[in-house]
């Protein structure tokens, strides 16, 4: 079961990391030229939370929770990300594996990852501990076949490392 959920987390994060076009899409929330580049969010944002849940709301108990994936996305003043320490990407190959690329842009304390419908959003906040922090709900699906699928939602929090 573990397994197949962290599968499920790994596809969802490198579906985030696709997508080069820089052509303004429309989306639910706005369109990609209304993102920019905002120096307070530059650095190193380190995964230290993920859960995921049945249903199609992050509450509850999670069925699945992790605390220290070492999964980083390192957001570049030009607008470029790196992923490091998820599948494939390790920080010996993902300078030249697109899979490990993507862009990114902030509308307040909004920060999107990836373009167009192939993008993450994530609300910038402050923890309990006063570190800054990312975090976002994607909402999916997941099942053995396609007859098969149930609703899920994973929650994700990111924090911006000391020192950034």
């Amino acid at each position: 079961m573990k397994e197949r959920m962290v599968l499920i987390t790994l596809l969802t994060l490198i579906h985030s990391g696709c997508g080069d076009d820089k052509a303004s899409t429309d989306t639910t929330t706005g369109t990609d030229a209304e993102y920019a580049v905002n120096d307070e969010y530059v650095g190193d944002w380190t995964q230290t939370y993920f859960a995921q849940y049945d249903g199609d709301a992050c509450s509850g108990d999670p069925t699945f929770e992790e605390t220290d994936s070492g999964m980083t996305y390192t957001l570049s003043d030009d607008g470029s990300v790196l992923i490091s320490g998820s599948l494939g990407c390790d920080d010996t190959t993902n300078a030249s594996n697109e899979m490990c690329q993507s862009t990114w842009g902030a509308n307040g304390s909004t920060i999107r990852i990836g373009q167009g419908l192939v993008a993450t959003e994530f609300t910038v906040g402050t923890d309990t501990d006063g570190s800054t922090i990312m975090t976002s709900e994607v909402q999916g699906q997941y099942g053995s076949s396609q007859d098969d699928m149930s609703p899920m939602c994973q929650y994700y929090k990111f924090t911006l490392l000391a020192g950034e």
